[in-house]
């Protein structure tokens, strides 16, 4: 039995100690210092090159702020329609930083990174301070916008000026090339608008004209009556007596006017304000509206008639040009 217990015994003290190393291990790896603990190594990102910026203009910083400021002026005065001796210094700051980020970045107009543009905000710059330090009000300058213009572009304006210029001859104009009829031309109807405000526009001065015609003949009138028959003084004996023949009158022609009797009524009561003169006078002036609608009429379909046909004009001729494209085309492809 003994020996039973100790062989037993030797059996298990294997199993033991490999369990006995693996919790050594384990605790071993426990008291090791935990990764988070460890500093943390970010692989850091290589930064993307600098922009190319044109005429080979350096990237700005902020203390650039100094020698930039006329050009950045400018900039803000032509872009944003601010100026910047009105705006606060954040927010001056803030459009500065705005700034510089496009600028670094090459996302400005290329005539902005010309050195010529920045000499001439600084020059304007110190010749407006120089205006301004005589002067008890400063005046804001506009300031001028970089020439962005190709070159073929400026030299054929400059062509053109010179060949205006140059033409100075005496008489008519010769008729351009573009194959416009000779003779009257339909009206638009943007004319015929126009012909009709500034009609009623005449109107409505000819009868303001003639109100106030009828007013001073009025008081001309007026002042005549008092000449020929003047009126008593106000407040006396004889301005009473006036006053009341006055009312003595309408009190007469009103008990006359209801009085019995047949009275004769104007054949211009019956028939309207000229009696059958009148009426065919009206008669006319009416036929003499309706055609002059009808003409206005006219005139409208007219002008509508010729802008359909320069449409259709210009789709025949960007057709042929077409076509033409095309011929050439085949005629390089086929021969």
């Amino acid at each position: 039995m003994p020996s039973n217990s100790n062989s037993r015994h030797t059996h298990r003290e294997p199993h033991r100690s490999s369990h006995h190393h693996h919790r050594h291990s384990h605790d071993a790896r426990s008291r090791s210092p935990r990764r988070q603990d460890e500093p943390r190594h970010k692989r850091k990102r290589s930064p993307p090159p600098p922009a190319v910026l044109p005429y080979r203009a350096r990237p700005l910083v902020k203390q650039d702020f100094t020698a930039y400021k006329p050009l950045f002026a400018s900039y803000l005065d032509i872009h944003k329609q601010l100026y910047l001796e009105e705006i606060e210094e954040h927010e001056a700051r803030g459009r500065w930083k705005s700034f510089l980020s496009k600028w670094n970045r090459g996302e400005l107009a290329e005539g902005w990174y010309d050195p010529a543009m920045l000499k001439k905000t600084q020059n304007a710059a110190a010749s407006t301070g120089a205006q301004n330090a005589g002067s008890r009000s400063p005046k804001r300058q506009r300031r001028e916008s970089p020439d962005l213009r190709p070159y073929n572009t400026t030299q054929e304006v400059g062509d053109t000026k010179n060949d205006s210029s140059s033409e100075d001859e005496i008489g008519p104009a010769l008729p351009d090339s573009h194959g416009r009829r000779a003779g009257p031309v339909i009206p638009r109807r943007e004319d015929l608008e126009l012909r009709d405000e500034m009609t009623a526009e005449a109107r409505s001065h000819n009868i303001a004209d003639l109100r106030y015609e009828r007013k001073l003949d009025r008081s001309t009138q007026k002042e005549r009556l008092e000449e020929l028959a003047p009126r008593a003084d106000p407040g006396s004996r004889e301005r009473a007596l006036e006053k009341k023949r006055e009312v003595t009158g309408t009190l007469n022609a009103f008990r006359e006017a209801k009085s019995p009797g047949a009275e004769e009524v104007p054949e211009g009561d019956l028939m309207g304000d000229d009696g059958i003169d009148g009426y065919k006078k009206r008669k006319k002036e009416g036929e003499r509206k309706k055609n002059e609608r009808e003409i206005r009429k006219e005139e409208i379909m007219r002008a509508k008639a010729e802008e359909r046909e320069e449409r259709q004009a210009e789709i025949r001729a960007k057709e042929d040009k077409t076509m033409e494209m095309l011929r050439a085309i085949a005629r390089e492809r086929f021969g």
